[in-house]
């Protein structure tokens, strides 16, 4: 007995037709780039067109993306402005304001011209949704606007926006109708089509065959064969309820034509769009059904042969299904298109470094869509990465944030949505999973593409379970940009563990050797996002420095892993015992935990030593050094200045002119805040409070010349100044946590004056400072205003 939930099966579906000619060919017509919004027959084709993005990404690298265009004309500013044949494919924004106004070809008059939300909210007919929509957060249009010479988009009194206009550009000698309105009866019902197709629900094919797979545990199985020419044009998948976890442990390959090297590799629920297995995800090319049935429509065509394989990773027989439905090709059709791909990427972020979605050199390609899921150790900062898409040597899209790239905004403001090509299908205070599809607006590349997205505003965050996987046709060879981990090894994505600013990381501060390992915590734990410290017998001490630390009184954590296989280990500062800490858990996967070990007096140049009982593991991650010097309770406070676009930031106001703290008190008139945490929150004290920045100012008495630290929390952007010299910068978009930034200074004997900036785009606004003082000999007070 069969039962649909249980198995993976393999079916074949011939239909034999005749190849249809891509709708590549032939004159293109707003009509035409409709219908390729509702078909795929096109998709494998290679194009010899180039999609760039006009955006208001920050000119100078930084993050502030709002409020950059091309130009400004009086009250006017100019968007995007495009010479030659070509379409807009997509607008979006995350604060649409002002009057829209496109002008195609040399018309005086423009084609749109309304306000411009009412263009995304179906006040402009006869565009209205979903083809043109507000997303959680942003608005998102769709609609096509083909033109034959030139275009320009426009919007008056458009403020700090953000925005994207996504075009195509068609090479000479491509026959282009421009758009007009009304449009024609042909036009006018390709849009009816795709309003209809994009508002009715997504269903498999009637009838599809089935056959029943048990993969071994830890195998590999080939669950498909065909011989080409064809093209496989549906691939769907389901697994059992009580195997769920085979949706990320069982790896799914394909591999055309006799190649060694798959050009599809990921997790089988990846594939189909998430991480954390079956959710709604219901786009027209690729999702779940209602039942949890993976479905990818995209064409798949090849010459002589396609395999498709499947290794499990999981520690009993998986029973699955899987259907394809393939049908026949010529020859000649197939000499025009790319093979189909996808690939993985999964990684835990790192500062510096942007997160991966796609790589391909020597070879000609587009991209069709992608899917991240995204978790961090605590909040959603990691949406402030852009996109960074490059392609035969040129930046072709620079973004303005995650969210924004999948057509949303304000880290996904109104939660989940699902729309046909976009959508966001999870969102908890720290994980995200979220999809696009790129049709009319492929990423196309003709020798070779880098296609990145940062985390954080610079890629700026650390630790954070990044994975994703990228749907695109290309020429061989592919580049194999990630190697496939073990299947055993991978797991839906686990709550990261990431310790304090200022913490000691064990990793970062031991050198392997033989009993020393450095392992991620994934690989023997129930957690991520660090790597951990492993000592094994007969190994048993371990020394962790103190470096790059300024004298302080701490309360000091361990973060050490409990599992059934570790023993005990003793704890050292210096040469002064601090106590056994038992680390025997009663699970198989570690536990990481956090022990105190008490008061200290930090400073640089000491050791914290372990000693194990010499018959059993233990591991590491860290501790942490919780300051006990006191906050900064007593400000002068002034403001607020403007900061919109964020150039408030670097602007001089007069408080950072002065050259000494009486100029400074001169220059402004200052009041007094006090506060009891040592937070102080800027809500109460100024209106209007977004989009601005505001000056704190103390003194702080030092009874000798001494190195020491500032420890700075902020929300948003900080700028610090002692005695006038500036020592601090961070133009960052977060939230305050105490002790964020570490700022090495020197303080002078006797008075010295202190003086932090803070920006607010909108939310919450704080600043939180203390200064590393061990002997209590610091005091801290304000001047007269």
């Amino acid at each position: 007995m069969r039962h649909w939930w249980a198995l993976l099966t393999v079916g074949l579906v011939l239909k034999i037709a005749s190849a249809q000619l891509p709708l590549l060919r032939g004159e293109i017509g707003v009509d035409t780039m409709l219908r390729w919004l509702i078909t795929t027959d096109h998709l494998p084709y290679l194009r010899d067109f180039k999609c760039v993005q006009f955006s208001s990404y920050d000119r100078t690298g930084g993050n502030a993306d709002a409020g950059n265009f091309l130009r400004v004309e009086g009250k006017t500013a100019v968007l995007a402005e495009v010479e030659g044949a070509g379409a807009i494919v997509r607008i979006w924004s995350a604060n649409p304001r002002g009057r829209l106004r496109i002008y195609l070809d040399d018309m005086e008059t423009p084609v749109i011209d309304c306000p411009m939300r009412d263009f995304f909210e179906g006040r402009f007919p006869p565009i209205q949704p979903p083809i043109a929509i507000p997303s959680s957060g942003g608005v998102i249009s769709y609609f096509p606007m083909p033109f034959a010479q030139r275009m320009r988009v426009t919007v008056d009194d458009p403020g700090t926006m953000y925005y994207h206009v996504t075009v195509v550009q068609f090479p000479k000698g491509t026959k282009v109708r421009t758009l007009k309105f009304p449009l024609s009866n042909a036009e006018q019902t390709a849009l009816t089509e795709v309003l209809r197709v994009w508002t009715s629900p997504v269903r498999l094919p009637a009838n599809l065959g089935f056959e029943e797979h048990t993969i071994a545990p830890r195998s590999r199985k080939t669950v498909f064969e065909a011989s080409g020419p064809a093209q496989i044009v549906g691939l769907f998948a389901a697994i059992p309820l009580e195997q769920f976890l085979a949706w990320r442990r069982l790896v799914l390959r394909i591999y055309w034509d006799g190649e060694k090297s798959p050009s599809v590799e990921a997790p089988l629920g990846d594939f189909f769009g998430s991480g954390f297995g079956p959710t709604y995800l219901s786009s027209r090319l690729i999702g779940f059904t209602d039942e949890g049935i993976g479905y990818c429509y995209f064409p798949m065509p090849f010459a002589k042969f396609a395999r498709v394989e499947v290794e499990s990773g999981m520690s009993d027989p998986v029973l699955l299904r899987i259907a394809v439905q393939v049908r026949p090709i010529a020859p000649a059709e197939l000499a025009q298109m790319g093979y189909f791909h996808a690939k993985w990427f999964w990684w835990f972020t790192r500062k510096g470094t942007p997160h991966q979605l796609l790589k391909a050199q020597n070879a000609r390609g587009h991209l069709i869509g992608c899917a991240m899921t995204m978790q961090s150790a605590m909040g959603l900062g990691f949406l402030e990465g852009d996109e960074l898409f490059d392609v035969d040597g040129e930046r072709v899209f620079n973004g303005t944030g995650t969210e924004d790239y999948f057509n949303s905004g304000w880290y996904f403001a109104a939660g989940h949505v699902i729309a046909p090509l976009h959508g966001c299908v999870r969102k908890t205070d720290n994980s995200i999973v979220a999809y696009r599809i790129h049709i009319n607006d492929a990423v196309v590349w003709q020798r070779e593409a880098d296609l990145k997205i940062e985390h954080g505003g610079m890629s700026d965050t650390e630790g954070v379970e990044y994975a994703s996987v990228a749907w695109w046709y290309q020429t061989e060879p592919h580049t194999n940009f990630f190697k496939m981990p073990p299947a055993i090894l991978l797991h839906f994505p686990r709550q990261p563990v990431l310790l304090p600013a200022g913490s000691l990381i064990a990793a970062n501060l031991v050198t392997p050797q033989k009993g020393v390992e450095i392992l991620g915590l994934f690989r023997f734990t129930d957690a991520a996002g660090m790597d951990a410290v492993v000592v094994r017998p007969p190994q048993r001490t371990l020394a962790i420095p103190v470096k790059d630390f300024a004298p302080d009184r701490v309360e000091l954590f361990g973060y050490f892993v409990k599992r059934r296989d570790f023993g005990t280990v003793k704890v050292y500062v210096g040469d002064e015992p601090v106590g056994t800490v038992d680390l025997r858990g009663e699970r198989e996967y570690g536990q990481v935990v956090r022990v105190p070990l008490g008061t200290w007096k930090l400073t640089a140049g000491q050791t914290i030593y372990l000693e194990g009982d010499g018959k059993h593991l233990f591991a590491l991650l860290g501790f942490e050094t919780l300051s006990l010097s006191p906050f900064i309770t007593d400000w002068l406070i002034i403001g607020p200045y403007p900061n919109e676009g964020c150039k408030g930031f670097d602007a001089l106001y007069p408080p950072e002119q002065a050259p000494s703290l009486e100029e400074a008190l001169r220059v402004a008139e200052w009041k007094r805040a006090s506060v009891r945490d040592g937070v102080l929150n800027f809500l109460p004290h100024f209106k209007p409070n977004t989009n601005v920045v505001a000056y704190a100012l103390a003194l702080i008495e030092s009874p000798r010349e001494m190195a020491t630290e500032l420890l700075v929390g902020s929300d948003d952007g900080v700028k610090v100044w002692l005695n006038g010299k500036l020592v601090h910068n961070n133009h960052a978009h977060r939230g305050l946590t105490v002790d964020q930034d570490r700022v090495a200074v020197r303080l002078r004997q006797g008075r010295n004056w202190l003086l932090v900036k803070v920006e607010n785009g909108g939310g919450d606004w704080a600043l939180a400072v203390r200064v590393r003082d061990p002997d209590g000999v610091l005091k801290f007070t304000t001047p007269s205003p």
